[in-house]
């Protein structure tokens, strides 16, 4: 079947930790305090801790936030309302509908011993609730204000929006007799209607400002002012190369890597087939059939390939850079570098030229020397969830040489210094986010923000120097130009991403839609 390309962009929910939504989550009686505007809560005595995060029946998380509740047991679907604003949510689900726009989630609504739970934060802050913790009293904190507010989901500053069209929702409460309105760049306002999402149309690529405002019935703005202004960018993404155009599934194209000359490789692990393609063309040739299997790809200084290929035995691949330099080649020419890295998987040099190597779900990073001398650093990072144990994927280096480390289980980047003599510092926590779910390759931009692949979540992720986090570009569905994208490689403004198209999380199932190939993301919006 010939496939069809959707796309789209990518907005999440910041929520309280990550889960799965992919298999049965596991779950525990919480012994956490819930406390509503300052007083306890029934909740606190009726809750769950579901891959860490807190889920309550829906009917008390209703009551307890003032929400109306319709369950529907056919579509197993979940409507919560209030002052004309909806979140529709669907048991296992990875995405949900706020005012009608369909956003991805990591907590999705869960059937569990015969109930339905919620999840307590992302209902919360969807109907306009502060949510704090205190780790010491363990105490979830929920507070509403008592002023007219509005909240703009599917949108964050700086983000860059792939295509020409804008969705977001937004929701606005205590906003009495007043509206909601909406504009770009200044335009004359749109007024937003409740429970539908608001479209923007094309719009140019480049710079621009979404300004949402309350106003009152005579149509100027209420005072003190209730207003939100994100700046962000139009931006291009497209399917470089379709390496499998009349199939949806059945090549598996993880790793990718560039050399001096701009041109780009990737490998199909199943058929073992080194592509080399051409940037400015698409065009895509076989160099040669690997010896073995291949996922993970990277280039050393000197443009010699080294490919991971994981499993039991663990061995790297490596192609020197005069058998590069020409057309196709014999797969003889492929020389096996090092062996005994078991479960490798991301590659990154550091600039002494020793090649680090990623173990998967065994937590090590493997340091191999010029001269193919191997240690092993067991890091300790340990798995999330049950159903996904890969906890050391992606790896790069900062300018300051810290070892950057991509836990695809818990949705987090962690990061460590190595010392001069080549021992590893302490572990700490760089970045965790719902966004950061599935998190798989990684790489650092010329102006120092960490691209992240969300494999599970369809998505291009960004984490800046401060370790915030926002959205690049994604695919809702498994119909879109990202398809468990797994590996990213930067080149100036310009992402190229290989889609891995595994039938997990948002890409589940994962036919029809694109598969195998390599996507561009144009972040000048040229």
């Amino acid at each position: 079947m010939r496939k069809r390309i959707v796309v789209s962009m990518l907005a999440a929910i910041t929520c309280f930790t990550t889960a799965s939504t992919t298999a049965l989550a596991d779950s525990v009686t919480s012994d956490m305090k819930v406390a509503i505007n300052g007083k306890a809560s029934d909740l606190s005595s009726n809750s769950l801790l579901v891959d860490h995060n807190l889920y309550s029946p829906y009917e008390s998380v209703a009551q307890s936030l003032g929400l109306a509740a319709k369950w529907q047991e056919d579509a197993k679907t979940l409507t919560l309302t209030k002052e004309g604003n909806t979140l529709e949510m669907t048991v296992g689900a990875a995405v949900y509908k706020i005012n009608g726009l369909s956003l991805p989630t990591a907590t999705p609504l869960q059937l569990i011993g015969g109930s339905i739970v919620a999840p307590v934060r992302s209902v919360s802050e969807t109907f306009g609730n502060e949510v704090t913790y205190n780790d010491k009293l363990r105490t979830v904190a929920l507070t509403s204000g008592s002023q007219p507010s509005l909240q703009v989901f599917g949108l964050t500053e700086q983000q860059a929006v792939i295509g020409s069209e804008l969705k977001v929702a937004v929701v606005a409460l205590k906003a009495g007799e007043g509206y909601t309105q909406a504009a770009i760049d200044g335009e004359p306002a749109m007024d937003v209607s409740k429970g539908q999402p608001v479209i923007f149309n094309k719009l140019a690529p480049g710079e621009h400002k979404l300004t949402v405002q309350l106003v009152g019935k005579d149509k100027k703005p209420v005072q003190p002012e209730v207003k939100k202004v994100i700046n962000f960018r139009m931006a291009q993404a497209s399917v470089l190369v379709d390496l499998d155009p009349e199939n949806a599934t059945g090549m598996r194209t993880e790793g990718i890597t560039g050399d001096r000359q701009g041109r780009l490789y990737t490998v199909d692990s199943n058929s073992k087939q080194l592509f080399r393609i051409v940037p400015e063309t698409g065009k895509a040739e076989v160099l040669t059939v690997l010896p073995h299997p291949a996922t993970g790809l990277v280039m050393d200084k000197d443009g010699n390939m080294y490919m991971a290929s994981g499993g039991q035995e663990g061995v790297i691949l490596r192609i020197p850079s005069k058998v590069l330099e020409g057309g196709p080649f014999d797969g003889s020419l492929v020389e096996t570098f090092v062996s005994g890295t078991v479960g490798a998987n991301g590659m990154v040099f550091d600039a002494k030229g020793n090649l680090y190597v990623s173990g998967g779900a065994n937590g090590n990073v493997y340091v191999v020397s010029p001269s193919g001398e191997l240690k092993v650093w067991a890091s300790g990072i340990v798995a999330e969830r049950k159903d996904q144990l890969i906890t050391v994927n992606g790896l790069d280096f900062d300018k300051d040489g810290r070892l950057y480390i991509a836990n695809t289980s818990s949705g987090e980047i962690n990061r460590v210094a190595v010392n001069a003599d080549g021992t590893f510092g302490k572990v700490e926590l760089f970045a965790k986010d719902a966004r950061l779910y599935g998190a798989d390759g990684i790489m650092f931009g010329p102006n120092g923000d960490l691209y992240v692949c969300a494999n599970e979540l369809n998505s291009v992720v960004k984490v800046s120097s401060n370790g915030k986090v926002t959205e690049v570009a994604g695919s809702p569905s498994n119909q879109g130009t990202l398809e468990f994208p797994a590996s990213v490689h930067v080149v100036g403004n310009t992402l190229y991403v290989s889609n891995f198209d595994q039938p997990r999380g948002v890409n589940k199932p994962n036919e029809p839609g694109i598969g195998a190939s390599v996507v561009k993301i144009d972040l000048t919006g040229k």
